[in-house]
């Protein structure tokens, strides 16, 4: 039982190691052998939990995968109120971005795969077609004007959301929902201030990047 509890704690250390490495080299650059020397172990024991680094990416991103798909289910469940979704969902995103390393790791990930395969990640397909269905909801309920088209706006919120985290340091990601919540503002000013966003579901803290 104890030597069950020691290796799922040594897996569990691997993986925040591993995110750390996949977010700043990104998967062609990630290297097994720094991952096993930042947890002290050989890279034949690193071996023993991951087969390959393939092997350990999927670790990575299939939980980022069914992460992301609660997101979406979460402000689907509110749907009824379309700003409170869209905040639900933009907000929920930033604050799991900040404060999840494993989550930034299969961001990464997945990222980088639609890029070499000259696609458009489905995260990406996934918000735009979320943030345009719930602002035309709003617009049609009188809770956004029509000033722009819902395609439009949409863009921008997704395009900024995106843009703010991939240009800020990962020393700077505590001020990303802070600056999500300054794009909410701008766009959607009549929308209430949105409170503070807490811990989402099975989120990872991990250490901060150098």
């Amino acid at each position: 039982m104890l030597k069950q509890d020691r290796s799922r704690r040594t897996h569990e250390v691997l993986l925040d190691a591993a995110a750390g490495e996949f977010v700043r080299h990104g998967y062609a650059g990630a290297n097994l052998n720094r991952i096993a020397d930042q947890v002290g172990m050989s890279k034949g024991a690193l071996y023993a939990h991951f087969s390959s680094k393939e092997d350990l990416a999927g670790a990575l991103t299939k939980p980022f995968d069914q992460a992301w798909r609660g997101l979406l289910e979460e402000a689907d469940a509110v749907r009824s109120d379309p700003l409170g979704a869209l905040q639900c969902l933009t907000f929920g995103l930033a604050g799991r971005l900040r404060i999840d390393i494993r989550f930034r790791a299969g961001l990464h990930l997945v990222s980088e795969g639609a890029r070499a395969h000259g696609e458009v990640p489905t995260l990406i397909d996934d918000m735009t077609r979320a943030t345009t269905r719930l602002v035309r909801q709003a617009q049609q309920q009188g809770e956004l004007k029509p000033t722009h088209a819902p395609e439009a706006l949409s863009s921008f919120v997704v395009a900024a959301t995106f843009g703010i985290y991939h240009t800020m340091s990962q020393q700077r990601l505590d001020d990303f929902l802070h600056e999500a919540r300054r794009i909410w503002q701008l766009v959607f000013s009549s929308a209430a201030a949105c409170p503070a966003t807490p811990l989402p579901r099975g989120a990872t803290v991990g250490a901060p990047l150098g």
